[in-house]
């Protein structure tokens, strides 16, 4: 019987393992102040299909495609949504942002505001400190 559970325990371990037991990357909205008026705080709907949680989706490090909801100004009634191709290096965290074309109108375009390493992520998997 012993044997019988650690055997199912063994097989659902692997199960369990989760997105931090790996080196990953972070992708979030940026909600600093801007003295730029043309920089707006998104919406992370979701990542490659999968569905963001508080604004912040954590993934593998590679190509990624990163869905963003721009929420109604003053004047507008509906949100807009653009997908930001973005690759990702392991332990970095990227802040996301919409740069409007003129604060009058809806047209704009998502951008990495800015990226900084993750350092317990890269002190955990040793990776080692590169150009951002």
């Amino acid at each position: 019987m012993k044997r019988l559970l650690a055997i199912s325990l063994l097989s659902v371990t692997p199960a369990l393992a989760g997105p931090f037991d790996q080196p990953y990357s972070i992708i979030e909205t940026d909600t600093m102040p801007s003295a730029d008026s043309h920089l707006r705080p998104v919406i992370v709907n979701r990542v490659d299909d999968e569905n963001s949680q508080n604004n912040r989706s954590v993934v593998a490090p590679g190509a990624h495609k990163v869905t963003l909801d721009l929420p109604p100004r003053k004047g507008f009634r509906t949100a807009t949504q653009h997908t930001l191709d973005l690759a990702t290096q392991p332990c970095m965290r990227y802040y996301v942002a919409a740069r409007l074309e003129s604060p009058t109108l809806q047209e704009w375009q998502p951008v990495v505001r800015y990226s900084e390493p993750i350092g317990e992520c890269r002190k955990k998997f040793n990776v080692a400190s590169g150009a951002r």
